[in-house]
């Protein structure tokens, strides 16, 4: 097995870890952070001096730089997917359990009227 399969498989699993635990946590908000600050500058490292992502991916075990970006990207991709899904899914059952303690504080304002007073 060459070195960036492994790096692969680590990073995926990562991704999976993540969303199975808690993602609300002030620690996965930093982390996220982190890895953003992380990534910006190599980004422009690469820019600067696009040879680099040749040597970085001959010594990971990729033939070209390109596709060592290209494996990158499919990372992040996921990791976008997956968190854009998991977000929608919160968000959702937040409005549901909104809608419900609304529907519940109508109906009780709603009998209250409704009773007959003696």
């Amino acid at each position: 097995m060459i070195v960036i399969q492994i790096v692969l498989i680590i990073l995926l699993l990562a991704i999976g870890v993540n969303f199975i635990g808690s993602r609300n946590t002030n620690r996965t908000r930093a982390i996220k952070k982190l890895l953003l600050l992380l990534t910006i500058p190599c980004a422009i490292f690469v820019v600067l001096f696009p040879s680099s992502s040749t040597d970085l991916a001959h010594a990971l075990g990729v033939g070209r730089g390109a596709d060592l970006l290209l494996y990158g990207l499919a990372i992040i991709v996921i990791f976008q997917i997956f968190d854009g899904y998991i977000k929608g899914k919160e968000e959702q059952k937040r409005t549901v359990n909104l809608a419900r303690r609304i529907a519940i504080l109508e109906a009780k304002e709603h009998n209250k009227k409704a009773k007959p007073k003696k």
